[in-house]
């Protein structure tokens, strides 16, 4: 019996009952082997050699803001007035932007904060304008800028003359966009 097993050394230290757990322990080895070499070619590589690699102290690259610039062309049945105001009111808010922005990428916690404070007013600002002036082109008006500022609020509307009808619309579309009180509205009409 003992010739038998000679040419397995291994099995002749282990007994009977522990050569079947071998056997079991020796086949999970392989199965497993097995599933993470299939594992490890399905993956892909987190590094690829061709790869350019920076060194650790590099400078971290510069992100930029980005803006687009709308061009307005004049609008001949409301006269130049509006269009050039809008011209210089996109202007001057492309301006704030561009200092604004260095500041939002600061180290300085606190300068971060007020930049983004301040970008969130402006955009907010321009959100307000916009929603004013397209109301008053739904409501049948031709053309109109609206400045919305802390305190007041001022609107043009390119019409001869306005009615208190008129009047009273354009208070209505201000106050419900903005919440500012009534004697705090501006309104002029721009022919």
């Amino acid at each position: 019996m003992m010739t038998k097993y000679m040419n397995w050394p291994v099995l002749l230290i282990v007994g009977r009952k522990s050569r079947l757990r071998l056997t079991v322990y020796a086949g999970l080895a392989v199965m497993l082997g097995i599933l993470g070499i299939s594992l490890m070619l399905s993956e892909s590589h987190a590094y690829i050699p061709e790869q350019a690699s920076s060194p650790v102290n590099a400078p971290k690259e510069k992100s930029q803001i980005k803006f687009e610039v709308e061009t307005i062309k004049p609008n001949n049945s409301g006269g130049d007035y509006f269009v050039n105001y809008r011209l210089k009111r996109d202007q001057l808010r492309q301006e704030s932007k561009a200092m604004l922005a260095p500041l939002l990428d600061s180290t300085v916690e606190k300068s971060k904060a007020e930049a983004q404070d301040q970008w969130l007013q402006l955009s907010m600002k321009i959100q307000r304008e916009e929603e004013i002036e397209n109301l008053l082109k739904i409501k049948g008006f031709h053309d109109a800028v609206a400045d919305v500022f802390s305190e007041h609020v001022t609107v043009i509307v390119y019409a001869p003359s306005l009615t208190p009808h008129e009047v009273s619309l354009i208070q209505e579309i201000v106050l419900r966009v903005t919440g500012i009180r009534l004697d705090k509205i501006m309104i002029s009409s721009k022919k």
